[in-house]
């Protein structure tokens, strides 16, 4: 486990993780504005819903993971950081309002994967960003913001298409409105002042070879991915919440209070990891992950359901913003980009894993054994990550 920090970060988080925090609030509004609407809409157009929706998502997640090492490999090369971010949420932003227009099955996976290549080209880049623009003991609050701005984004972007929809917009109207708030997000950007990072001498027409990423962190990764694999998608809670009788109506609602549960917690979550340790922070929260998914497997009635989702929402506060402070603290800054590049491949490609597991297990053997499995690969990340973590961190005094 690692130590608490030796002094607590004061004061303010620099101007430029608060604003992208803002930029990652905006584009999420956005984002959650058309997803929650997406399966009900595609259902009415294209036969076969249920299968594009899997092939689209699953083709959306191996793309953006694929990307996601690679544009760590750029952000250590490159200067700056800011331009690789902008064209990311960019793209994003350009394509979601396109999928008012779909007509076939592959325009969904087509507009959905060019949305994730935006994704896979900003997300490293922009972590090294935020662990650049802050000293160590501030870490956990920079990433516990960004993740909570990120939440709060999802809470409200939710919230903005039940209200649309009820005052009459039809669904492809509400898709036009939430490109207003992707399109902000972008002009935000613009004011994302980047910090100045050292470049190491080197012979003219020399390219600077990069620091290599240590073969150490994989004994970090190692449970990270095996997490992953048990960390399925929020939209089973949902389908956990209709099998115990919930009507269509009361799904948004729901969606709502997870988003705000993480939104409200994730912030106060990230001072916890500063002064505690971040790695106390993962194996709470991954712990708490098991026990709320093996509390769902037998979990009956929309009551007690929701009871245990909003327990669940813990996690994502207490984990997420986390599992990125620790990451930064195993690699030296020039390895970063490839580190972060890393860790959101992997956890991408086994979210794509993890889906499959837990669909198939909820078909053919129901949604107890999915719950169950999912609890139990959780509860052996936290101890794996105990055991290996000490042989992740770098030698003393290095």
């Amino acid at each position: 486990m690692d130590a608490p920090a030796s002094r607590q970060g004061a004061g303010r988080l620099p101007r430029t993780v608060v604003v992208l925090g803002v930029v990652s609030l905006l584009t999420d509004i956005s984002s959650d504005m058309i997803f929650p609407l997406l399966p009900a809409f595609l259902a009415a157009r294209l036969p076969a819903a249920p299968l594009l929706l899997g092939l689209m998502e699953g083709v959306a997640d191996a793309v953006s993971a694929l990307i996601k090492y690679q544009s760590g490999v750029w952000a250590d090369r490159a200067r700056r950081l800011k331009p690789m971010v902008l064209l990311g949420y960019g793209l994003s932003s350009l394509m979601r309002p396109l999928m008012a227009f779909v007509t076939l099955a592959w325009h969904p996976v087509a507009i959905r994967a060019l949305d994730r290549v935006g994704k896979g080209l900003r997300s490293s880049p922009r972590d090294a960003l935020i662990a650049h623009s802050v000293p160590a003991e501030s870490r956990g609050r920079a990433f516990g913001f960004h993740r909570g701005m990120d939440h709060a984004g999802a809470a409200v972007g939710a919230l903005a298409a039940m209200v649309l929809v009820a005052v009459g917009l039809r669904v492809e109207q509400v898709f036009f409105v939430a490109a207003v708030p992707g399109l902000l997000a972008v002009v935000a950007l613009l004011l994302v002042r980047e910090p100045v990072r050292p470049e190491p001498a080197s012979a003219p027409g020399v390219t600077r070879a990069l620091a290599p990423v240590p073969r150490r962190l994989a004994y970090y990764l190692v449970p990270i991915t095996l997490f992953g694999v048990a960390n399925s998608t929020d939209a089973f809670l949902l389908l956990k919440l209709t099998e115990e009788g919930a009507q269509p109506e009361f799904l948004p609602l729901a969606w709502l209070l997870l988003q705000a549960v993480k939104s409200a917690v994730s912030f106060p979550a990230g001072r916890l990891a500063d002064r505690l340790g971040a790695s106390r922070l993962v194996v709470t929260g991954w712990s708490l992950y098991a026990l709320s998914y093996l509390a769902l497997a037998w979990a009956r009635g929309v009551t007690l359901t929701m009871i245990v989702i909003g327990v669940y929402g813990l996690y994502h506060a207490l984990a997420e913003g986390a599992e990125k402070s620790l990451l930064t603290s195993l690699v030296p800054a020039e390895a970063r980009g490839r580190a972060f590049g890393l860790y959101n491949g992997l956890t991408g490609g086994a979210s794509l894993a993890a889906g499959l597991l837990f669909g198939a297990l909820w078909t053919s053997l129901g949604s107890t054994t999915a719950f169950v499995t999912a609890g139990a690969l959780a509860g052996l990340s936290a101890v794996l990550l105990v055991l290996l973590l000490p042989r992740a961190r770098p030698p003393a005094g290095a």
